[in-house]
C-alpha cells in the first residue's frame, strides 16, 4: 500500500480514537497511523458536524500515555457504508509525535 505522496512510513492499526469536531465527540477507528497524521473511519450515517479541525485522542499498544493532537482533515471519502478522513497532525507535542514515530518504527520493522 505505497502511495508517492506518503512521506512517511505508516502502521496498520485496528484502534478507537476520541475525537472531537464541531464541539461533539466521535469515537471512529483508526486504520493506520504514521508520524505525521492518521486515517480515521466511521459508519457514514452519524450525523457529524462538517469541520476541518479535529481534536484526537488515543492509546497506542505498549504506550502508557495518551496521545493528545489537533488535526486537520486532508482527505475524506465515502466507501460504501463508511466515511474515512485522512488526518494530518497540525498540533502535537514532541513527546506524543516521537511516542507515534517509535510505535511505527516498531511495527513496521525499522526499531
Amino acid at each position: 500500500m505505497s502511495d508517492d505522496k506518503r512521506k512517511s512510513n505508516r502502521a496498520t492499526v485496528n484502534l478507537m480514537v476520541g475525537e472531537t469536531t464541531g464541539g461533539t465527540y466521535h469515537i471512529p477507528l483508526a486504520a493506520n497511523i504514521s508520524e505525521s497524521g492518521l486515517l480515521v473511519e466511521s459508519p457514514s450515517g452519524l450525523d457529524r458536524p462538517d469541520s476541518h479541525d479535529r481534536v484526537v485522542e488515543l492509546m497506542l499498544p505498549g504506550c502508557p500515555e495518551i496521545i493528545w493532537a489537533r488535526c486537520r482533515v486532508v482527505r475524506s471519502e465515502r466507501k460504501g457504508f463508511f466515511s474515512s478522513h485522512a488526518l494530518q497532525f497540525v498540533d502535537i507535542s514532541a513527546v506524543h509525535k516521537k511516542l507515534v514515530r517509535l510505535y511505527v518504527q516498531r511495527c513496521v520493522g525499522i526499531a
